[in-house]
Order: structure tokens, then C-alpha cells, then sequence
């Protein structure tokens, strides 16, 4: 069996490197030969031209570069994880309104009205309804962005218009604050049908963002039964193959869904609870490819 590990040809940081690295030493270990194509080689291909005896059995699409992965899509390629899956993920307005129409616990949100020239929004009545709406202080996102970044606490009227201002005409989305995840939640890890690993991150009230690469420390996280349906509800319903799924503490401790990342930084989770990512989802994809049953929805 064979694959491609497509990547952004833009990222080449160690931090990406060390992730491709692992996805390609796992499928080694199980005897499956992984090539490593950017985005930026496969753009002029035409796939109907690939010779059959080079096809590759499945793509593992490392990237959220939709359009390629629609182009491999109608080119009969089996992509994990599917065009609109990393669609849906790759926006957080897309995201909230899949997972409402489910009825999936969520912080009350409001997707920013789309504009096409960069609005005075000091000078609208929008933030005024936002904040009746959600309260003060309030989560303001711009729809697209890792790692935390894009990600704003707003206190006031005048923060809220400066975030505003600050986005453009770039899709956002603004959510109600949850006082009591301030600094914490969970990120879990799924693979197929399953959540094969967990991670409490705290920030230890340095920010009310919990992102390790913004300075949270994290620990293993022994997720309970709830925690773990919601992030496996939170898959199914987009029709993930494997993602990282963040989840917050609610009042009384109830899973409140942040955030779902369709090819989310697995580092954290093998060096705090032990679990190499890597190899269950080189498993999981063979599995699927070969015509087995693990990745069943």
C-alpha cells in the first residue's frame, strides 16, 4: 500500500517538519510507503493523468488547502480528511453552524456580518446588539486561524470596535465568554471511531487562551464519558477522519465544544500521555483504504 502526505509547501518550520516526519516514520512501521508532496507541485497537475501503477491507495491531506483537495477528490483519490471536512474546520462560522443545526452544546455566537469593504463599525449598531446579546467580556475570532492567534478578549464597546476594524473584511465570528473555562479546557484526540488520547492545558491564569504554544503547560486528561461523546459527536457530524477536538469547562463541569482542528499539532499529546497520534492514524487510514471497517460514520 501507498500514499501521499500532502503538506503546505509554504510551512516549513521544524514544528511541521517534526509532525510530517512522524506521519511518514509510522507508516513506514507499517509497511506502507508514504511520498511527501507540497500543495505547491500537485497545483498543475492534472490527476487524470497519473499513470494507474502511480496512483496512490489514499491521500493523507496534511493541509487546508480546500480546493486541492477537492481537485484529488474528483480525481477518484480517497482523501482523509475529505474536502469538506477541512472546509467546514478551517471555519469557525462554518463550524458553529454545522454543529447548532446538531444541537451540540456551544457558547451562543453571532457570525459577523459579511462586508466587502472594511466597515466603520464604531458608527453601527452591530456591537451594541452583540454585547446585549453576549455580554461583556465576549470572545471575538476571526473565523480562520491556529494556535490561538486571531483570538480576542473584548471588555468594551471600544474594544469591540477596535478588534472589528482590526479583522477587515475577514469573515469572524464573536461567542459568549465562558467564565469558568478561563484559561483551561481539553484537547482530545480522535482517530476513527475513537478518542485515543487526552490533554488538560491551563494556562495557569497567565491568558484566557489555553494554546501550548502560546505558554500553557498540559497534562495528561482522563476525558469523562461526556467529554469524550461530544468530540466523537463533533467528528461524525463533520465527517472527520481523525482531528483534535477542544473542548471547555462548563458550569458544574459539563463539556462546552471550543474548537475542532482537522489536522491538529500531535506533539503535545505524545509527550504528556505517551500516545503516538501518528501511528493510529496511519492504522486508521489503511484500514479504510485496504476496505476495513474502522472508519465507519
Amino acid at each position: 500500500m501507498r500514499g501521499w502526505l500532502v503538506v503546505n509547501g509554504f510551512l516549513r518550520s521544524d514544528r511541521f517538519r517534526a509532525t510530517y516526519a512522524h506521519l511518514v516514520d509510522a507508516a513506514h512501521e507499517a509497511a506502507i510507503g508514504l511520498s511527501v508532496k507540497t500543495n505547491v507541485e500537485l497545483a498543475p497537475v492534472d490527476f487524470s493523468t497519473v499513470p494507474p501503477d502511480e496512483r496512490p491507495d489514499f491521500v493523507l491531506f496534511w493541509d487546508k488547502d480546500v480546493n486541492l483537495a477537492k481537485r484529488l477528490e474528483m480525481g477518484g483519490f480517497r482523501v482523509c480528511n475529505s474536502a469538506h471536512a477541512i472546509e467546514v474546520c478551517d471555519s469557525k462560522a462554518l463550524t458553529y453552524l454545522a454543529l447548532a443545526a446538531r444541537g451540540i452544546e456551544m457558547p451562543d455566537a453571532i457570525v459577523v456580518p459579511l462586508s466587502f469593504q472594511p466597515p466603520s463599525w464604531g458608527r453601527e449598531d452591530f456591537p451594541d446588539q452583540a454585547i446585549e446579546r453576549l455580554g461583556l467580556p465576549l470572545v471575538a475570532k476571526e473565523s480562520s486561524g491556529s494556535f490561538g492567534e486571531q483570538v480576542h478578549l473584548v471588555h468594551a464597546r471600544e474594544e469591540l470596535v477596535a478588534v472589528l476594524d482590526s479583522f477587515g473584511t475577514r469573515p469572524a465570528v464573536l461567542q459568549r465568554f465562558v467564565a469558568s473555562s478561563v484559561g483551561r479546557d481539553a484537547r482530545l484526540q480522535v482517530v476513527g471511531n475513537r478518542v485515543v488520547a487526552g490533554m488538560l492545558r491551563s494556562s495557569g491564569g497567565k491568558d484566557f487562551r489555553a494554546n501550548i504554544v502560546r505558554g500553557a503547560s498540559a497534562e495528561a486528561f482522563d476525558a469523562p464519558e461526556s467529554f469524550k461523546a461530544m468530540a466523537l459527536a463533533v467528528c461524525r457530524t463533520i465527517g472527520l477522519d481523525f482531528a483534535g477536538v477542544d473542548i471547555l469547562f462548563g458550569e458544574g463541569g459539563r463539556p462546552v465544544f471550543c474548537e475542532v482542528n482537522s489536522n491538529a499539532q500531535f506533539e503535545g499529546i505524545r509527550a504528556c500521555c505517551g500516545v503516538n497520534v501518528a501511528e493510529e492514524i496511519i492504522a486508521h487510514i489503511a484500514s479504510i483504504a485496504g476496505g476495513g471497517s474502522d472508519g465507519g460514520r
